[in-house]
């Protein structure tokens, strides 16, 4: 339940609010994975499952591993008049995301370029945080580390 406050209530919406402000092309961020979309791009974003070891044997000492996927798909896009390939502009929501996870916290980043996707018209990248959240300095100092 830690892992998943922390997400909701800190990573996602700094996320969110990061990538929307600084990607020139405008992503929508969303916690749903659509069947169809006709907005790109967009980026859904998902917390895997956690979990959870004791590190001491009075059981008030917790790690939790985790992991987000973050998938971005795009397509071509005319931007001021210019067509903008899809690679791109993928490309791009995908360096600030890592961005975003390298100058707020110290995770494990693997990024997927050029993922096969059904639809050749749509680009995807995959991005896949690892970290650990630590409770040892109690729940008001969380400490998040790399897998």
């Amino acid at each position: 339940m830690i892992v998943e406050n922390v997400f909701e209530k800190i990573i996602y919406p700094q996320l969110k609010e990061y990538v929307e402000k600084k990607s020139i092309y405008h992503p929508q961020i969303t916690k749903r994975f659509p069947q169809e979309s006709k907005i790109f791009p967009i980026v859904p974003i998902k917390l895997l499952p956690v979990k959870n070891k004791y590190n001491n044997l009075s059981y008030n000492e917790e790690t939790y591993s985790f992991g987000i996927s973050i998938e971005i798909y795009t397509i071509d896009l005319n931007v001021e008049g210019k067509k903008v390939s899809k690679r791109t502009i993928c490309n791009e929501i995908s360096n600030t995301i890592i961005e975003y996870f390298k100058n707020n916290f110290h995770v494990t980043i693997n990024h997927q370029l050029d993922v096969p996707n059904i639809d050749s018209n749509v680009q995807r990248n995959i991005v896949t945080i690892e970290g650990i959240l630590d409770t040892k300095f109690g729940q008001d100092k969380l400490v998040i580390y790399p897998k």
